[in-house]
């Protein structure tokens, strides 16, 4: 009997429903070595009754690692976590959130080394707290406000004198942001920071030139398109980016087309842990250091979905597991008082991006767990999808005593959810598993909008700059956070499947957009 179709249940969701939206959740991944694509037959789904997957039995070498991909067990460093750790979770980014400009880039100034220390001293104090008291934290990163208002400039308001700072830096991109770009990555290294995202572009002509600069000179690096409903030639700059990352070689982190995991056309972003959306917020002072933490939590959100059985249990499930839980997290943040090499360090604690953030793990996928639910009838996508995706949704965002910020919403990263790449497997070459759209239609109660979507080499910029319009509708309609993450595999078409050689992700079908 044929699937339901999701897109005339969003249409009369949309109409029915009020304006209040729910948020929802955008991730970033990291990349792995990559084979080519390959013409292969067909898979067969799962049954409709989940079942759990092998871990990872080893970890090949990466050039930096995952930005929000899952994570394998093998990255795990056991001597660093406590013997007795029953921890049902791991913290995936301890985010540092720093407002830069124009002044800290200038070569005599020592207020970019300054504030990236400052970071790193609130990192590594929550790092060391959170592992004490029985957490795998993965990665601490760093996140800056939009890079036009730093990056590209000579002062924060320029010298008054020859053409305007933000030109100046741009007419020499091989010269001046180059190297600014080098001496960032040296500063993150000597530190230790994992990955660093640059915020958001709000200029198409940046998004053009600077997005692929910044993405190709480091594997730690990442960035964002800001793109609002409408705004046709935001989209199509974000669609040329995509394309042109997508060719870039001679990195490991760019083989394959996989720079575009450090790449995403994001709409109504803000104060998010999780990369390569995130961004630190408006209005935070200079002197200051935001955090925020971001959880990698998929096999125990699908062992207190087991538990509560039916959408009509998920809240009070939810908020009892989460809130014991997350509760520790909290005080750790609340409570860190940092001290760097100047003196002690201001730190503002933004809250828990309290996601639902699948792994590669036995029993990591969101969709195979929201499958054991009642109401979800077959397979996921199918009917009940959409009630399931919105309860679980609301109870996320609602934990009492907790304090949340970020994406806090469900994440359906294809290529990082087992299950999800087995649906999208399903239709063989005529096409019937998962598609694009009803991802997006499942986004409209849930999160991410378009995440680690494997699509055609040769898709054209017409078709992603609409797809990305798509997603920024949707962000605007219901003011939240969404966003576009796709991967033009190089030599790849629709129905292809894909076969990355990587311990961060999967493979799937090449999805038709």
């Amino acid at each position: 009997m044929p699937r339901p179709s999701l897109t005339l249940l969003f249409l009369g969701w949309c109409c029915s429903t009020s304006a209040s939206a729910f948020q929802t959740e955008s991730r970033a991944d990291a990349a792995g070595r990559v084979g080519r694509v390959i013409l292969a037959g067909r898979v067969t789904p799962r049954p409709p009754r989940p079942t759990t997957t092998a871990r990872l039995d080893r970890l090949r070498s990466s050039a930096a690692g995952p930005v929000d991909g899952a994570i394998p067990p093998a990255m795990a460093d056991a001597d660093a976590q406590p013997a007795s750790s029953k921890r049902p979770f791991r913290i995936r980014t301890i985010t540092a959130f720093v407002r830069l400009d124009g002044s800290d880039m200038l070569e005599e100034s020592k207020s970019l080394e300054r504030k990236i220390g400052a970071c790193n001293a609130a990192l590594r104090s929550l790092e060391t707290s959170l592992t004490e008291i029985g957490f795998e934290v993965q990665t601490v990163r760093i996140a800056t406000n939009p890079f036009a208002e730093w990056l590209t400039r000579e002062g924060p308001d320029g010298d008054g004198e020859g053409p305007p700072p933000a030109k100046r830096a741009k007419d020499d991109m091989p010269g001046v942001i180059k190297s600014r770009l080098s001496r960032i990555d040296a500063l993150l290294e000597a530190h230790g920071i994992q990955f660093f995202s640059f915020g958001p572009s709000h200029d198409p002509d940046d998004t053009r030139r600077v997005c692929p600069a910044i993405v190709a000179a480091s594997g730690r690096f990442c960035c964002s398109a800001n793109v609002d409903a409408d705004d046709v030639e935001s989209a199509r700059a974000a669609a040329a980016c995509i394309r042109e990352v997508s060719t870039m070689d001679g990195a490991a982190h760019l083989s394959g087309g996989l720079g575009n995991f450090r790449f995403c056309a994001a709409s109504r972003v803000e104060s998010v842990p999780f990369f390569p959306g995130g961004r630190a917020p408006a209005g935070l002072p200079g002197g200051v250091v935001g955090v925020a933490v971001g959880l990698e939590n998929g096999a125990f959100m699908r062992a207190l979905l087991g538990e509560a059985g039916s959408v009509v249990n998920v809240r009070g499930t939810l908020h009892s597991r989460l809130g014991e839980e997350l509760a520790p997290i909290q005080e750790v943040c609340r409570g860190c008082k940092p001290r760097g090499d100047d003196g002690d360090v201001t730190v503002k604690f933004f809250g828990i991006d309290t996601s639902w953030n699948p792994s590669l793990d036995e029993g990591g996928s969101v969709a195979a767990a929201l499958e054991a639910l009642e109401e979800v009838r077959g397979a996921f996508g199918g009917t009940g999808s959409l009630a399931a995706a919105a309860a679980v949704t609301r109870a996320i965002q609602s934990v009492p005593g907790i304090a949340s910020t970020g994406y806090s919403g469900l994440m359906l990263p294809v290529l990082e959810d087992r299950r999800l790449a087995e649906l999208a497997n399903s239709g063989g070459d005529a096409g019937e598993g998962l598609s694009i759209q009803q991802l997006l239609c499942i986004s409209s109660v849930c999160g991410v909008g378009i995440d680690t979507v494997p699509v055609p080499g040769d898709v054209s910029v017409d078709r992603l700059s609409s797809l990305i319009l798509d997603v920024a509708a949707l962000a605007g309609r219901w003011n939240k956070p969404l966003s576009c993450r796709v991967f033009p595999v190089p030599g790849g078409k629709a129905g292809d499947l894909t076969t990355f050689d990587s311990p961060y992700m999967c493979n799937s079908r090449v999805f038709e957009v």
